[in-house]
């Protein structure tokens, strides 16, 4: 099986159209075989994905995309307008991350790589949305922020795992025939020089999203619950453009939720259920400005939720 394994890995990788997910498999029986547990970990977190306590390799970071508004003046409404991160406003900037980290399996990578155009929405840009309609006169308003990416851009991370299994393999097979097994040591060594030492955890603190597609929502990383009741805020702010008779359920919801938030004790579970409703109220409201507000504000508390924020 040694034989067939490494024979079969490198004959796989000169061919440009063989998919990494198959690849890295081979990499997982690989590890297991000769007892290396750095190529087992950087294999699987590659398929399955990285936590949010996970060091994500650099070949998986690029600088931050450019971001698409779409805005009312007056009573012009302009919609996928490109604009800076520094033409946010500056208080912003530290919730717009210039720097991103994909930590999704490497399937979905794979798939998204093939799409003309990517857009995702974070929880950050909404606060910056928030903090910007803030310093907007009324005749003014951020309707939506997202950011918008080219498919070519997730081409080039998986060109560049692609040629790090490249280098391993070549590296494992320079000394070694491919009929023995190699040593635990070098399979080790060259996980480290090739790869890094990926496979050890630390904690995550880089601020960007981890969910890239159409319109996706992103990590809350690097927002706090005070942040995200401020995202209600802005909420409760484009309540104003819903209908008198609708108006009052949209109130009422925010107002539970927020008692949910900020209660002494408050509850995961009784959190979770309020966001749901909020969600679900705004969806059937189908007004964009409350959608776009909610959209940022309803991910954050769910997920600051589930990650433990409210004991």
């Amino acid at each position: 099986m040694t034989d067939t394994l490494l024979r079969s890995l490198r004959e796989r990788l000169l061919d440009e159209s063989e998919p990494l997910a198959g690849m890295l498999r081979k990499c997982l029986l690989l590890g297991a075989e000769t007892g290396s547990e750095a190529l087992r970990d950087w294999a699987r977190k590659e398929l399955n994905g990285y936590g949010s306590e996970d060091e994500v390799p650099k070949y998986r970071k690029v600088g931050g995309p450019p971001i698409a508004m779409d805005s009312i003046s007056g009573y012009t409404l302009a919609k996928n307008q490109i604009i800076a991160r520094h033409q946010l406003p500056r208080e912003a900037w530290e919730y717009v991350p210039d720097e991103f980290s994909f930590k999704q399996p490497i399937e979905e990578l794979e798939q998204l790589a093939g799409q003309k155009q990517l857009s995702f929405a974070s929880p950050g840009l909404a606060y910056a949305q928030t903090i910007w309609n803030g310093q907007l006169d009324e005749f003014q308003s951020i309707i939506n922020l997202y950011y918008v990416m080219s498919g070519t851009v997730l081409a080039g991370v998986l060109g560049q795992i692609r040629t790090k299994l490249v280098d391993l393999v070549a590296d494992l097979t320079a000394d070694t025939p491919l009929s023995e097994l190699p040593k635990k040591d070098q399979v080790d060594a060259a996980v480290s020089h090739r790869i890094g030492d990926v496979y050890n955890t630390t904690i995550q603190t880089t601020n960007g999203p981890v969910a890239i597609g159409a319109k996706a929502k992103a990590s809350t990383e690097g927002l706090t619950v005070e942040d995200a009741l401020r995202l209600l805020d802005e909420v409760q702010r484009t309540a104003a453009d819903v209908a008198d008779t609708q108006r009052g359920e949209l109130l009422d919801a925010l107002a539970e939720l927020r008692a949910s938030v900020e209660s002494d004790e408050p509850d995961t579970g009784e959190v979770v259920k309020k966001v749901g409703k909020l969600r679900a109220i705004v969806d059937q409201l189908g007004v964009a400005s409350v959608s776009a507000a909610t959209g940022g504000a309803v991910q954050a508390l769910a997920e600051l939720a589930l990650n433990g924020a409210f004991g």
